[in-house]
């Protein structure tokens, strides 16, 4: 593919504008990039390990008096980490016109590329939330997406002990979120079984209930076997479940027959989303999810929805435990796409501090706990760069 082509393929807003304004817009640049560490000290169990802190950053692009917002998680168990890497690849963008640090960003969003996903998503979801704020356009019509309705919000629960995923639970109802609830498996029927009976136990049956085993069963020997496992789990009252296996095209599509109405969820072949284009293919399962710090690029990821539609599909938009201004991007794009339901929401313990710090939103959560949005510029988020300052870990001007 020429520049030119990966240029127009990545970015429909170039060709969407004409004339002066277009060229006056294409012409701003970027005089400022700040980084703010926001760290989260709360333990996240996982099938294959345990987070027992994250460092995230929150990065601002400013280009004069207009700016962009994203974040990204970047680093695990590393509370001394230092952001050297993403200081090195953001110090290549500053000085450069908005229409030049796109061109650089798309060379980039293509397959066989060595960039960090979550380094090119987090500059595309700037330069997006950016360029829409130049352009007095939000970013979901800039990604041409006609979707308005709001979107269910997943609650989710990442813990292995019975006692705190019951309580975990009993909070989802507490903050409206009862209605739609993903937990982790961990590869052990037995332990998932008694995980998944405390939940019903505690949302009733009219909830729906998904499960993420990130190919965690990995000792069967047939789909026949494999079958018989997810049967149970849906004799006791699971939906959906998210990638239950590794598994390969064909053998996605059988399992998929084999269980019916039990919807199965492929994640990881959607990854990156220029591939997922390619390789995802119908009846793999009834939703797709679309997997924040995976998708590399925005505007594939809007093109791979249109896809996962056509095929008769629905589109869930998953989450990378994110906390801050990415969660109100993602809730957009997940109205834009009409996804069955966004697990990027802000969570009540781990936003806390970042909530303090955000003045508003183009996004609210609904009393049903739905997410709805009103189109502003951008992704619109305001925030108070004062106090988030203060309250970061880390503060670098690049």
């Amino acid at each position: 593919m020429s520049a030119f082509g990966i240029l127009g393929a990545t970015y429909p807003l170039l060709s969407a504008c004409s004339g002066k304004n277009s060229s006056e817009y294409l012409n701003e640049k970027i005089t400022k990039i700040e980084i703010f560490r926001y760290d989260i000290n709360i333990p996240r169990y996982f099938s294959w390990g345990t987070w027992h802190n994250r460092q995230h950053l929150f990065i601002k692009i400013s280009a004069g008096d207009f700016y962009g917002w994203t974040e990204t998680p970047a680093s695990k168990n590393n509370p001394n980490y230092q952001p050297t890497e993403w200081v090195k690849y953001l110090e290549k963008f500053k000085g450069l016109t908005l229409g030049e640090a796109q061109k650089r960003l798309a060379s980039e969003q293509v397959l066989g590329s060595k960039r960090s996903l979550k380094m090119l998503e987090s500059l595309d979801m700037a330069l997006l939330d950016l360029s829409g704020r130049l352009q007095n356009k939000s970013a979901v019509e800039l990604l041409r997406l006609k979707g308005t309705n709001p979107v269910p919000g997943l609650y989710c629960i990442l813990d292995k002990d019975e006692n705190k995923v019951r309580k975990e639970a009993e909070k989802s109802i507490e903050q409206n979120l009862g209605h739609h609830l993903k937990f982790k498996m961990y590869g052990d029927e037995k332990v998932d079984l008694k995980l998944l009976k405390t939940i019903r136990d505690v949302l009733g049956d009219e909830a729906v209930v998904i499960s993420d085993v990130n190919k965690g069963y990995k000792k069967w020997k047939s789909l026949d076997e494999l079958k018989s496992i997810l049967n149970r789990f849906k004799a006791n009252g699971l939906n959906a479940i998210e990638d239950p296996a590794h598994l390969k095209t064909e053998q996605w599509i059988q399992l998929q027959e084999m269980v019916g109405d039990l919807t199965l969820i492929p994640d990881a072949p959607m990854r990156p989303a220029w591939k997922g284009i390619n390789t995802m293919q119908k009846g793999m399962g009834h939703i797709y999810n679309l997997h924040p710090s995976t998708m590399g690029s925005l505007t594939h990821t809007a093109k791979l929805a249109h896809k996962v539609k056509e095929i008769g599909a629905k589109v869930m938009i998953g989450d990378d435990s994110l906390v801050g201004p990415a969660c109100s991007a993602w809730q957009q794009i997940a109205i834009g796409v009409g996804a069955t339901w966004v697990e990027a929401i802000e969570k009540k313990e781990d936003s806390k501090t970042y909530l303090e710090c955000l003045q508003s939103a183009a996004t609210k959560k609904e009393s049903n706990g739905y997410y709805s949005f009103k189109p502003v510029p951008g992704f619109g988020l305001e925030i108070d760069v004062n106090r988030l300052k203060k309250v970061s870990k880390l503060y670098v001007e690049i």
